[in-house]
């Protein structure tokens, strides 16, 4: 008999938690488990997954939100819960007192959270002990669900988020062609960055940043991938600071691979980042990166090894690095073929079966 999974997320919209979703639901052995996924709100721009999807009108904690998750358990005979991000989560732990389902909890990064985040830690107090496992990102993610929500080490997992390496292989796509989709010209350094607009990503340091660059040297244009609550303000910077012919952005994009194709250096700026997927994307397309020191980061960028890291995270410092990156020739090389194989590691397959065993261990 199949394990039947449940998938429930917060919403589909494109970021890392979304993709992780796609490809363990799409990555799973069919012949053992059936996995379904429900969304507790739609999204305009949901990612599509190979599953049967099932979307929610819920956008609060609320009774109706519980009470159709456990429905939907019962109607479907779910075996297991798979919780990821806050609401669902918590949702998902309150709805295990009324059906017979277990909870996997999946932590993507909302323990590190401020505003809303203390209200999912305490709740995480409160109810973590319906969770028969969790599954974390990174080792830091770890030790802050260890540390905040007093889960037992040993109940916690981690397992890295993982990419399509089908998917993101420069050799699929076309350099020049990305770039003539936005009028970049052959010989412009591009700098790149991928993800949601909003405080924590840090788009604004990199555009700060990009108004020092601009000042030394004309070769620079930056294209800026993504959606979100900050976009509005980006773009008034831009103006402000002059960059209205520097910086591109795109909103959200169906294969960032193809829009990746165009960077010659890529910028994670974050204020706070639980593991930073885009990470491995950028290493799997062969694109040096610049990272900031914060939480899973750090795991997966070594200064002067697989990246470079501003370890102070400021305009003038991520600068400083592009400059580095753009005059260097050489370092460019040696860390895009490090973090290469450095990537190597961050394929589906692998992770998907670990997940697979855990499925298995909970279910017995």
């Amino acid at each position: 008999m199949k394990i039947r999974i449940l998938h429930v997320i917060d919403h589909l919209g494109y970021g890392g938690a979304s993709v992780v979703v796609k490809n363990i639901v799409e990555g799973l052995n069919s012949e053992n488990i059936e996995a379904f996924v429900c969304a507790l709100r739609t999204n305009p721009m949901a990612i599509p997954i190979k599953a049967k999807l099932i979307n929610l009108s819920c956008y609060r904690y609320n009774p109706c939100t519980i009470l159709a998750i456990a429905k939907l358990c019962k109607k479907y005979k779910i075996d297991i819960i798979h919780a990821h991000l806050q609401k669902s989560i918590i949702s998902s732990l309150i709805a295990s007192f009324l059906c017979n389902s277990k909870v996997v909890i999946h932590e993507h990064g909302a323990i590190f959270r401020g505003g809303t985040g203390f209200i999912y830690r305490l709740l995480l107090k409160v109810f973590g002990s319906r969770a028969a496992v969790a599954i974390v990102n990174s080792r830091a993610t770890k030790a802050a669900l260890s540390r905040s929500a007093g889960f037992a080490k040993e109940s916690i997992h981690i397992i890295g988020n993982f990419v399509d390496f089908a998917r993101f292989d420069c050799t699929l796509y076309d350099r020049d062609k990305a770039r003539n989709t936005f009028g970049i010209a052959e010989n412009k350094t591009v700098v790149g960055f991928v993800g949601r607009l909003d405080h924590c990503k840090g788009a604004d340091l990199l555009v700060n940043a990009a108004a020092i660059l601009c000042k030394k040297d004309q070769r620079y244009r930056f294209v800026v991938v993504g959606e979100g609550t900050q976009r509005k303000q980006l773009k008034r910077l831009v103006l402000r600071l002059g960059l209205k012919e520097k910086v591109i952005f795109t909103g959200l994009c169906r294969n960032p691979a193809e829009v990746i194709r165009a960077f010659d250096i890529a910028v994670v700026p974050s204020r706070r980042e639980a593991f930073g997927i885009t990470v491995i994307e950028f290493m799997r397309m062969k694109i040096p990166v610049i990272a900031s020191a914060v939480g899973g980061l750090v795991e997966l960028v070594t200064d002067g090894v697989t990246g470079l890291i501003t370890h102070e995270n400021r305009p003038n410092e991520i600068a400083d690095a592009v400059q580095r990156l753009a005059n260097g020739k050489k370092l460019r090389q040696h860390l895009i073929d490090n973090a290469y194989n450095f990537s190597e590691k961050f394929n589906v397959d692998e992770h998907v079966k670990k997940i697979e065993k855990i499925y298995e261990r909970v279910y017995d």
